[in-house]
């Protein structure tokens, strides 16, 4: 009978043994199964973070867009503008209204030759 009560008792250690065991690794897994959390925590955040940045620089890319567009037409009406401010005929115009000025008459006007200019 002590027989059978001494091969209880090491069957029993032998259980306490494993448990131990189990235990002493029951951390580790512990810390394994937090850290795959955190891992694909942070894959998620990574992911939200790049998708909002690439939105918010489709949206800054839209906005030059527009913006660029708007100088487009603006540059065009100023060289239009230009070309009108430029006209002979305006000039003319200007010449004799606002300054008084009228077409010389034959003789006033004397040509210099271009080899004399400087």
């Amino acid at each position: 009978m002590s027989q059978g009560i001494e091969a209880a008792a090491s069957g029993i250690q032998a259980l306490s043994r494993r448990a131990t065991r189990r235990r002493g690794w029951a951390w580790l897994e512990s810390y394994a199964t937090v850290g795959l959390g955190v891992m694909i925590l942070a894959g998620m955040l990574l992911y939200v973070w790049l998708h909002t940045h690439v939105l918010r620089e489709a949206y800054a890319t839209e906005r030059l867009r527009e913006m660029r567009a708007a100088l487009v037409q603006e540059n065009k009406s100023l060289r239009l503008e230009i070309g009108q401010i430029r006209s002979l005929r305006r000039v003319e115009e200007i010449a004799r209204t606002r300054l008084g000025m009228v077409t010389p008459k034959a003789g006033q006007v004397q040509l210099i030759p271009d080899d004399r200019i400087q």
